[in-house]
This record gives structure tokens, sequence and C-alpha cells, in this order.
């Protein structure tokens, strides 16, 4: 038998596992991930404390972002165009989890000059210690999450969204404001 073809055969294998064990290649809508809560932030900029659960029975977008990150910063006037898209959405909440990279971006004050300077008006939660980042297994700025009105992730876009990835997730949030909300328990 020829030595490259087995070598092949193998690898060909060894790659499947390693994708099925990876979670690629399940059908992930049969299986719920429940939205983590917010762990350890240190400030609220926009907005009064608040929990992921108190969110259930709207949509939530969470976006992770950083202010001094250029791929975070052009992914601003998406997030205005979201807020303004669904202003008087009561089914609809936007909270971005500013999450530093550096020290200096841990000042609050420049959080607040910076939401205010671009008419960032969602709700800030200031992850000054990384902890929300951790429990939601966050790696990449920016990085959006769209979670549904049963407090579910369903959608998730690593990086800048360009118009693609705009029109993407705008559908995703579309679709999901028409669910009905879950019977209370």
């Amino acid at each position: 038998m020829n030595a490259k073809l087995v070598l092949t055969g193998a690898l060909l294998a060894l790659g499947l596992c390693a994708w099925v064990a990876l979670g690629h290649g399940e059908d992930k809508k049969d299986k719920p991930i429940p939205a983590p809560e917010f762990a350890g932030i240190t400030d609220w900029v926009n907005a009064k404390a608040m929990t992921v659960a108190d969110q259930n029975g709207k949509v939530l977008v969470l976006h992770f972002w950083t202010n001094g990150c250029i791929n975070c910063v052009h992914n601003y006037p998406h997030y205005v165009a979201w807020q303004d898209k669904y202003k008087g959405e009561k089914s609809f909440v936007m909270v971005g989890v500013h999450t530093p990279e550096f020290d200096a971006e841990k000042d609050v004050d420049r959080i607040k000059e910076r939401a205010k300077k671009n008419k960032l008006t969602f709700a800030i939660a200031v992850d000054n210690d990384a902890k929300t980042w951790a429990a939601w297994g966050n790696r990449y700025w920016p990085c959006v999450y769209v979670v549904d009105k049963a407090g579910n992730v369903r959608h998730k876009w690593e990086g800048e969204l360009g118009d693609a990835g705009y029109k993407q997730v705008t559908g995703q949030i579309d679709e999901l404001l028409k669910e009905a909300a879950p019977k209370a328990k």
C-alpha cells in the first residue's frame, strides 16, 4: 500500500476526530447554551447595575470591547445603528462589556468620555478584572454575542463586523425578536 495514501487517510481521520471533539459537526441549535452571568463588574456606565438573568424575555446583544482597540472603534457605527434601530423596542437590550487590554483603558472617566464622544448610549459594564470575559470564555476584541429571550446564546461574531457582519447579526436580532418570550415558570 502506498505510504502517502495511508498517511493522508490517517491525517484525515485524525482531523475529523479533532473537529468532532471540538464541537464542530454538531447541531448546536438543539443544545441551548445558557448565557453566563456578569461577574466582577467594577462599574456601570449609562445604566444601573443589572444581571443577565434580568434580561430574560428580551433579546440581549452583548459585546466585548475596549476603547483602545481600533477594531472595536470600527464597530462603533454598527452599535450606534442598533441603538437607533431598536430604540423603541422593549424586547431589546444592548450591553457593552468593556474589558481593558491595558491598564490605561481601566480609567472609567476615559470610558465615559469615549462613550459620550462616540454617541454610545447603551449600558456599559466595566469589566476591569476580566471576570465577565472569563465567565463567557471570550477570546477576542471585539466580539458580539446575541442571546435569545430564554437567556441562551444563539449567535456569536468574533472580530470587526463590517457591512456583511452587521447585516448578518441584525438579521439574527430581528429573527429572535419575532420569537415568543418564554412562559414564566
